[in-house]
């Protein structure tokens, strides 16, 4: 199938004719700002079949270059730099395919049971939502409702290989936080949070990621009108801190990406053993699963 030219233009999403002639200015005005920017971001979408076809799928993606992205810490040159080095790790690996199906409505990774029979799966969705914070999303769902996502992208520090979380939260509901603390039962004690955060380990893992960085509080890409609303309240630095990772510099905190351990039970509470067992199972299912879904 052949396909044209990624433009500007691709970056306008199907709506009235008003809104879409105030969308085109926007995006005519940020490019016209930032030319070289705009010139880097299309030649490389314009560089794989893949790439071309994820654009037109999901016309989001143009806009990627203008605003803050998984971290702050970010300036407009290294966010361009970022973006392309986790589009161009995409193509290299083989996970086009893969991505495109997760832009198109969400590739099923993984489908397990809770200890209460309930139906868990895990999903993967490309580009949108958490468009800030992640060029992938992975989303623990009960029965077709989302409990949590993360947010992440493969980038680039230096001559290492990192994977890069902006986002991990509940839904944006007020049940939110009951569905979190009923999958924690479910999961044999195992937070949805935490079970989201060592996946993405095993992913950078298995993709030869040396370290997992997590975006601190001061980093998060959050909208400012967000922050004025009071709707963001998660401490990210603390949950790092609680996983164990380390503070870095630049405000953002990091640990390594290390092959699921299985749990030194006689260091475990005899009575807690037979949870923490179950627990590690899981997690050994759930792993097993994604990658397999992912050809690793």
């Amino acid at each position: 199938m052949y396909l044209h030219a990624i433009t500007l233009r691709s970056g306008l999403e199907p709506k009235s004719s008003l809104s879409r002639l105030t969308a085109a200015l926007k995006l005519h005005a940020r490019a016209m700002t930032t030319p070289r920017l705009t010139r880097g971001w299309l030649e490389l979408l314009n560089s794989h079949p893949s790439l071309r076809e994820l654009a037109n799928v999901q016309p989001r993606l143009i806009h990627k270059i203008y605003r803050p992205w998984l971290s702050k810490r970010l300036c407009q040159r290294r966010r361009l730099a970022a973006l392309g080095d986790h589009y161009r790790f995409i193509v290299q690996e083989g996970l086009g395919d893969a991505v495109l199906q997760a832009a198109r409505g969400g590739l099923r990774l993984a489908s397990f049971a809770g200890k209460s029979g309930a139906h868990y799966t895990i999903d993967l969705r490309a580009i949108v939502p958490m468009e800030r914070e992640g060029e992938l999303v992975l989303q623990l769902m009960c029965q077709g409702t989302l409990v949590y996502s993360l947010a992440f992208s493969f980038v680039q520090e230096g001559q290492l290989r990192q994977l890069g979380i902006g986002c991990v939260q509940g839904p944006q509901c007020g049940a939110g936080l009951e569905l979190a603390r009923e999958a924690t039962r479910d999961l044999h004690g195992l937070r949805p949070k935490n079970l989201l955060v060592r996946l993405a380990g095993q992913l950078g893992h298995a993709w030869g990621c040396e370290h997992l960085v997590l975006v601190g509080n001061r980093n998060r890409t959050v909208c400012v009108k967000s922050v004025r609303k009071g709707k963001v309240k998660a401490d990210y630095d603390s949950l790092w801190q609680e996983l164990g990772a380390s503070r870095r510099p630049d405000g953002d905190w990091q640990m390594g990406c290390a092959p699921l351990q299985a749990p030194d039970l006689e260091e475990v509470p005899s009575k807690k053993r037979a949870e923490m067992r179950r627990r590690y199972e899981l997690m050994t299912q759930v792993n097993f699963a994604v990658l397999s879904s992912l050809g690793r």
